[in-house]
């Protein structure tokens, strides 16, 4: 749906919002809406809804349709948030669902960010979990080397092993010796 909001003239501020899907617009009683003005004909335009969105076709009116300043000739499709023009009536039109989606968009980034501070939360919570099991359990030394081994610390920070021997069979076999002359 779409409504549409006099911007001046005897109505201005009114909002209108179409019950059906044709909206005629003129100064003779028999309009969906009418507008009392001398530059306004007895019917002067019509609004529709299509699935290519709402048009607007002039009726034959004396002085034209202006859609943001331009003439008509033709049915012609309004954009959200254009300005329409028929005598010295200026009505801006607006799309219901442009109102609806920009608060499901900012709708849509609140619960975003509501779930990331939750899952910051949860990980800072897991991490003090983590330091206060720790801090409260005491490692043998056989589970502190068996840690060490499968998660080495570098050689230069306290408490790394140091590097163990190489095993016989990996060592390299040491080089013949020659006789001195």
């Amino acid at each position: 749906m779409y409504h549409l909001i006099i911007e001046n003239g005897t109505r201005e501020g009114e909002s209108i919002q179409p019950k059906g899907a044709e909206l005629t617009i003129g100064r003779d009683p028999g309009n969906t809406l009418r507008l009392v003005d001398d530059g306004i004909s007895g019917r002067h335009c019509a609004l529709r809804i299509t699935r290519r969105g709402v048009m607007v076709r002039d009726c034959g009116s004396t002085n034209g349709v202006y859609i943001n300043g331009k003439p008509i000739s033709e049915e012609t499709r309004l954009p959200s948030g254009c300005l329409v023009e028929i005598g010295a009536v200026a009505m801006r039109f607006v799309f219901l669902h442009d109102v609806n989606s920009q608060k499901l968009r900012t709708t849509g980034f609140f619960w975003m960010a509501v779930v990331m501070v939750g899952l910051t939360f949860a990980i800072q919570i897991a991490g003090i979990g983590i330091a206060v099991w720790t801090r409260e359990h005491r490692f043998t030394p056989e589970e502190t080397a068996a840690i060490l081994r499968r998660f080495p610390l570098p050689p230069d920070l306290p408490g790394a092993l140091p590097p163990s021997a190489p095993s016989p069979a990996a060592a390299p076999a040491p080089a013949p010796t020659q006789p001195g002359p």
